[in-house]
């Protein structure tokens, strides 16, 4: 009798250890495409071309991404320009997940991102994260 009850408990202890195991098939993280944003939104963009010494145009773009737990680390990073003129823009959407546990909450993060650019006028800013295109800023203005 005891052999069998310390046996049932063994066992439920280790089904109860499995659960809690880290699992790759059951990370919620990051979807399929590799992005672990699940919404984005107020996305906008603008040259700052205020005269004065050594003054060169500086683009601006700023959005806001939920991810899925507090901790992300988020940066756009400048990718090829197109041909046209003026000029269309890619931006890669980069994420980094905290290290070590924490609260599956999905959070909201800035992003910010201001360079100077070379360019005097921008067709349109494309952002991407993982496989898919976050946004397309067709709206650029140029602030003098």
């Amino acid at each position: 009798m005891r052999i069998a009850i310390c046996t049932a408990t063994l066992a439920t202890a280790s089904l109860a250890l499995a659960a809690c195991a880290p699992n790759e098939e059951m990370e919620m993280d990051e979807p399929m495409t590799g992005c672990a944003v699940y919404q984005s939104r107020d996305w906008q963009a603008w040259i700052s071309a205020m005269p004065g010494p050594d003054a060169k145009p500086t683009l601006h773009i700023q959005g806001e991404v939920d991810m899925p737990t507090p901790g992300y680390s988020v940066k756009l990073v400048e990718g090829p320009a197109d041909r046209m003129q003026p000029p269309g823009l890619r931006f890669r959407l980069e994420t980094k997940r905290p290290d070590g546990m924490t609260m599956q909450v999905i959070t909201p993060k800035k992003v910010r991102y201001s360079e100077p650019t070379p360019y005097s006028q921008i067709r349109e800013i494309i952002i991407t994260c993982g496989d898919e295109t976050l946004v397309t800023i067709s709206d650029v203005p140029v602030a003098q």
